[in-house]
């Protein structure tokens, strides 16, 4: 391991650390805690890689994980042994452990410039490490507890005291808070009292290269479906993604004689307690009569994601809360319209009647009318998907990269004139 690491050193004008405790760039998307932190992490490194920054992605070693392996030609995953089958808060006390492991593998294989942690746990990690490691420090937190507990699901439980005392932790000390949208921003500065200079909005992107329209009738031989129309719905299967919306939605579109309306359902099952959220999903179904029209499909590989956008005639993001639309951008860059919520993060990438409808309510009946109208009328539908294309063309990986890049040149070197300075008064 070792001599790997020290080539892609040397290749390399800066090395990052990325820490990304509890869920791996490499797991399959809609597993457990698995979306669009893991697509973030593999696209920025990929981005870096190709600028000749390397970066070193510090994650959680599950059963079958090697020690090490390569993410992109200059960046690696390494797997940390922090604890087996346990839900994300039990995982707050591998934390120092987790910390420790990376501060002797940064000993061993040398000093990283940068520190880039990613959601509440791994800000965690690096809040131990920042005093050990003459490094800046830059943190995303992808979801922040005080947002999902002011739009919590009926039934879902709020997010712990810890997570929101740890995440004002963070917004104190990192050197530089990325957000996703202004919104975030604010709610960082307003909710966690972070430093608004520290604060930057640096969207997301999408690789259009990949996510793009495909034939509607190839992309449904490729997923094994005919005629009929598909509404698709990608993502965690948990409260708060609002599934049981979608397919009450539907209930009310069949009984409106929309009988060959299907609902795909993207995203392996997540367990709040004992609660499997797939069986509570299928009993839902079962009791509004629409069991034989939803099809559970597991989750699938992020590359294979446009056939299942493209064969679909709306995407459905019922969402409590979304801290960037990810789902929703990569529909519109494959030509799709999106029914989905008003929240903050869909509405950074989604425009009300533009490129689809946003929803200000949880209101079954009133998903059932914007997805009736779009399914009444492909032209309309046809329209909206090519308006969503255009929007999305807006976001890039290369450009969050380009920006990310240029503000951890800032950091860095701010970091260095502090150990300088600390130095000097030694």
């Amino acid at each position: 391991m070792a001599e790997t690491t020290r080539l892609i050193s040397d290749r390399s004008a800066r090395r990052i650390a990325v820490i990304a405790m509890h869920t791996s760039p490499t797991a399959s998307l809609g597993q457990n805690a698995n979306g669009g932190l893991n697509v973030y992490v593999r696209e920025i490194c990929a981005a870096f890689s190709e600028r000749g920054i390397a970066t070193d992605v510090f994650t959680r070693r599950g059963p079958t994980d090697p020690a090490m392996e390569f993410l992109a030609s200059n960046s690696c995953v390494i797997y940390l042994p922090a604890g087996r089958d346990l839900d994300k808060y039990s995982l707050y006390d591998q934390v120092p452990a987790f910390a420790n492991q990376v501060l002797g593998f940064a000993e061993r294989e040398g000093s990283y410039d940068m520190l880039f942690s990613h959601y509440w746990l791994s800000g965690e990690v690096a809040c131990l490490l920042r005093p050990q490691m003459p490094a800046g420090w830059a943190h995303i937190a992808h979801t922040l507890g005080l947002v999902k507990n002011r739009t919590l699901a009926e039934g879902a439980h709020a997010e712990p005291a810890l997570r929101i005392r740890v995440e004002g932790e963070i917004s104190r000390q990192a050197d530089l808070l990325i957000a996703s949208t202004g919104e975030e921003a604010t709610d960082l500065v307003q909710g966690y009292g972070a430093d608004p200079e520290r604060v930057v909005v640096v969207p997301p992107g999408v690789d259009l290269s990949v996510f793009q329209p495909i034939d509607r009738e190839e992309a449904r031989r490729k997923i094994g479906y005919g005629p009929g129309r598909l509404l698709l719905f990608v993502g965690r299967l948990e409260r708060l993604k609002g599934v049981e919306v979608a397919i009450r939605a539907l209930a009310l579109l069949r009984d409106r004689a929309h009988d060959d309306v299907r609902l795909l359902v993207l995203g392996e099952d997540s367990k709040d307690g004992d609660e499997s959220e797939m069986e509570r999903l299928k009993a839902i179904a079962t009791a509004a009569a629409v069991r034989d029209r939803v099809d559970f499909l597991g989750s699938v590989a992020h590359h294979e994601l446009p056939y299942f956008y493209s064969a679909a005639d709306v995407c459905v993001m019922p969402s409590y809360s979304e801290s960037f639309g990810l789902v929703g951008l990569e529909a519109q860059a494959c030509g799709r319209p999106v029914v989905g919520s008003g929240v903050t993060g869909l509405r950074s990438v989604v425009r009300d009647e533009v490129s689809g409808y946003l929803i200000d309510s949880h209101d079954p009946a009133t998903y059932a009318e914007r997805i009736g109208r779009l399914l009444d009328n492909p032209e309309l539908a046809q329209q909206m998907g090519r308006r969503g294309r255009l929007l999305a063309q807006r976001f890039s990986w290369t450009r969050t990269a380009d920006r990310l890049e240029d503000l951890f040149d800032g950091v860095v070197e701010r970091a260095q004139v502090r150990v300088q300075a600390g130095a000097r008064q030694e």
